[in-house]
């Protein structure tokens, strides 16, 4: 369960479980209120039927046989009936029992029944309230839990309502969470999908049986995951349209040019102006040609299009002989490429990307490297996370600390002297993260600390 989840949960619990405590402490000391007012009396049957039979009497012959049935009553060994006026004095001059009195009398009356106590008007011209003494047993203890309470402490914490409530407001308040956080769930899911690249994710079918305002975002992530897709759809096809129709176009010049030098060559002819413009011509189109060739293949990673073929790989056998085609270029250069191969890595990768992805690096480390300076390719195994290393650092001047991760973007160049001197399109450094994610691994570049870069690829292995 997630966070949200426990966050609904605790709040619909705490919130219900408030509510079961506070109603079921007013309903405790109500009931408790009641209760103490009706230990003032004896409110069983006998009783009543003694105060029935107390009250017919002072009606029929009036306060005197009134007298002389309480009197026959002290003696026998049951509750005592008390006859008091409205001066709160018992007709055998009794003393009252504790807490009685005529305040006391009038309230038992007007909330107890009619046959526990009653108010009779006697022929002597005085009202008398007729009732009970309570019975001297006391009731049996009250437990909670192994524990005694008090006769009164059970009224205000009724255990059946708590221990109902409790379960009630848990099912409840785990409903309600479950409820409101599993569409909120399934958005974060959809979201974290759609951020992968996998824009062919929907949660409407999921919240299908709602009608709510989390059932109306659903429908618009929806929407906006399918507009996403046709616009990114729609750029990556006129992507390719543009690198096919100017692929034409390049290799024709391409042909025309040469037709020209044979004629010219043919024709003997020695226009020094000429040959320069074709030359010039010729250069500046093998550079389209390779600029769009690098665009669609671009295109073709960043829209998921090309699909890897993977199979296992001797990662050293591939880096040694991008060293030595890395070393034959460095010649002109007077720049070498050091690698000491490590133990036999095997990795699942593409061999041709990944090969063209590791010999971007090492290629952009010897055109910016300094003539004389040498180049250092290293792997690094990781036993326990099953990841090999590759670090490739030149000896050139580095670039800001602030460009390190534009680098890896299309068509950026870093501001450094040495950048501007070397040609180049930006594109090499932005194929190479599309073709290491593409292999689950990732890159990043670094400064290192007698001056260069360094970058460094990370790759999962065979486990």
């Amino acid at each position: 369960m997630g966070k949200l989840y426990w966050k609904f949960f605790l709040f619909f619990f705490f919130a219900q479980l408030t509510t079961v405590l506070i109603v079921s402490l007013a309903i405790g000391m109500v009931n408790d209120k009641r209760e103490r007012e009706r230990r003032l009396i004896d409110s069983a049957p006998a009783a009543r039927t003694m105060v029935i039979a107390a009250a017919s009497t002072l009606k029929a012959n009036g306060i005197a046989s009134l007298q002389s049935l309480l009197e026959s009553w002290v003696s026998e060994p049951i509750p005592q009936l008390y006859a008091v006026n409205e001066q709160g004095l018992d007709v055998l001059k009794r003393k009252l029992p504790k807490g009685i009195n005529i305040a006391s009398l009038i309230d038992l009356m007007n909330d107890s029944d009619n046959r526990a106590i009653q108010k009779i008007h006697a022929d002597d011209g005085h009202d008398y309230w007729l009732f009970v003494e309570p019975r001297p047993k006391r009731p049996p203890p009250t437990y909670f839990n192994g524990v005694k309470l008090q006769q009164n402490v059970k009224y205000l914490l009724p255990a059946m309502p708590l221990v109902v409530g409790f379960f009630v407001s848990f099912l409840f308040a785990a409903m309600l969470a479950w409820y409101f956080s599993k569409p909120i769930k399934q958005l974060r899911f959809a979201f974290d999908s759609a951020a992968s690249g996998n824009l062919d994710v929907r949660v409407g079918d999921a919240m299908r049986g709602r009608r709510d305002e989390l059932a109306d975002l659903g429908s618009a992530f929806d929407v906006m995951v399918g507009r996403i897709s046709q616009l990114i759809q729609s750029q990556t096809h006129l992507m390719h349209q543009v690198s096919h129709e100017l692929r034409s176009p390049l290799a024709r010049l391409q042909i025309a040019i040469g037709l020209i030098k044979q004629q010219s060559e043919v024709a003997n002819q020695s226009n020094e102006k000429l040959t320069v413009s074709l030359n010039r011509i010729e250069t500046e189109s093998i550079r389209m040609d390779h600029l769009v060739g690098e665009l669609l293949t671009l295109s073709r990673l960043e829209s998921g299009v090309m699909a890897l073929q993977k199979e296992p790989l001797d990662l050293n056998e591939l880096l040694q002989e991008l060293v030595e085609d890395a070393n034959f270029e460095g010649l002109a250069h007077q720049v070498s490429v050091h690698y000491a191969a490590n133990t036999a890595i095997q990795i699942q990768a593409q061999a041709d990307l990944l090969q063209r992805a590791i010999d971007n690096v090492i290629r952009n480390a010897v055109k910016y490297s300094p003539a004389h300076a040498r180049v250092d390719l290293t792997t690094t195994m990781n036993d326990v996370t099953k990841q090999v290393t590759i670090q490739v650092t030149d000896q050139g001047i580095g670039i800001h600390d602030a460009e390190l991760e534009a680098i890896f973007k299309p068509f950026y160049r870093a501001n450094s002297d040495s950048s501007t001197s070397v040609q180049g399109y930006g594109l090499g450094l932005a194929i190479t993260k599309q073709i290491v994610e593409a292999h689950a691994g990732h890159i990043t570049a670094s400064n290192a600390a007698h001056g260069g870069l360094i970058i460094t690829i990370v790759l999962p292995t065979i486990a």
